[in-house]
């Protein structure tokens, strides 16, 4: 299993309808990115932001082409993933690699992180 299938396992990222991030503090990895190269249109790359909710769980939004869609993120036992260096590296590791996967194959037809 690669390194990436492993960490995701561990994660439960879960579609939430758009949030309002006024007020909330950015996470100490404030969130990860994905290019899979460039036209004049920008739409060759990704990113993803992370903040921390109010109630500790980690919300991220995700933009591409002028879409946007928003996430709630625990852990695989449903816990709050804490925001320190090394899960949220993880946490930005996962995603970058998802970003990747579904811009390159899934991007027309459903949004980042749909089963």
């Amino acid at each position: 299993m690669s390194l990436a299938m492993s960490l995701a396992a561990d994660l439960s990222i879960t579609g939430i309808p758009h949030f309002n991030a006024r007020g909330l503090r950015r996470c100490v990895v404030p969130g990860a990115g994905c290019s899979n190269g460039s036209d004049a249109a920008g739409s060759g790359s990704s990113t993803a932001d992370f903040w921390c909710g109010r109630d500790g769980v980690v919300l991220m939004r995700i933009t591409w082409m002028g879409y946007s869609w928003s996430f709630q993120v625990l852990d695989g036992s449903g816990r709050p993933i804490p925001d320190e260096k090394d899960p949220m590296e993880e946490l930005a590791f996962v995603v970058a690699q998802e970003l990747y996967r579904w811009m390159t194959e899934d991007a027309a037809d459903l949004q980042p992180f749909d089963d």
